[in-house]
């Protein structure tokens, strides 16, 4: 596929953890965007978000999954050092934002999201702000006072409270950056809307990637896990959804 040619990027995680380092780093990329708005509906939809991301966070012990990765990936950029092939100046640099990443993750008390819970403000939204209408001024009053703060006030404030995850998105930045890079597309083909492939001796890959064009009218359903996968492509005909029938070519990355 040329690529000057626009696409449409699907990933599938062959994992729970990479899972969920997919969905907070959506989460975490939809509070970015929300906060810079200037409008009190993008801002509730931001409070909204953290409770999100602390729901997100109460599956698991991600704190410990991630000082692992941390640690493999470490281990494995330390042995790098000793050949000629790799720029020492860059892989000194990355070396000390791992170890600057596992400092964060070490030296955060309790579960990640446990000091943005511990607020009284964002506590006190728990229950009403996952209501429909929830957030209406009779329902939380203080909620509405702090809307009507100036912009930058509350700017301040989003910032604030997210600073308290900022060391985790970027580990999950990080993490899933280099899963991603360990993968290189190839073209393939379905047949009849259907690719199957066995995982068996591709290492231990972390995400499937699917690239298909941005004009395309098909999208594709995608199951697996760490030793097999299945692609079936579906389109849209009338007001209902059906598979393809035809071979696709394709892009694939397993990574």
């Amino acid at each position: 596929m040329s690529k000057t040619v626009e696409t449409i990027l699907y990933e599938h995680p062959l994992s729970e953890q990479v899972r969920t380092y997919l969905r907070l780093e959506q989460l975490f990329v939809t509070q970015l965007h929300l906060r810079e708005q200037d409008s009190t509906a993008c801002h509730v939809s931001a409070l909204r978000n953290l409770w999100e991301i602390l729901d997100c966070l109460d599956r698991g012990d991600i704190k410990g999954e991630i000082i692992k990765e941390l640690e493999t990936q470490r281990a494995y950029f330390q042995q790098l050092q000793e050949s000629p092939y790799i720029d020492d100046f860059k892989l000194k640099r990355f070396l000390e934002q791992l170890d600057q990443l596992l400092e964060w993750v070490g030296g955060y008390s309790g579960k990640f999201g446990a000091r943005l819970r511990s607020i009284r403000f964002i506590d006190m939204l728990k229950n009403r702000i996952r209501m429909p209408g929830g957030t209406c001024s009779f329902d939380l009053p203080e909620l509405h006072q702090f809307l009507n703060r100036p912009f930058e006030e509350r700017l301040d404030s989003l910032k604030s409270w997210f600073s308290h995850l900022e060391g985790l998105a970027q580990c999950i930045k990080i993490l899933l950056r280099l899963f991603r890079e360990n993968g290189e597309y190839q073209v393939v083909q379905s047949k009849k809307g259907v690719f199957q492939s066995s995982l068996s001796n591709k290492g231990n890959p972390q995400l499937l990637r699917v690239r298909l064009p941005k004009e395309s009218t098909y999208f594709p359903e995608i199951s697996g896990s760490k030793h097999y996968f299945s692609i079936r492509f579906m389109e849209q005909v009338e007001d209902e959804i059906r598979p393809v029938a035809d071979d696709i070519s394709f892009e694939l990355a397993i990574c």
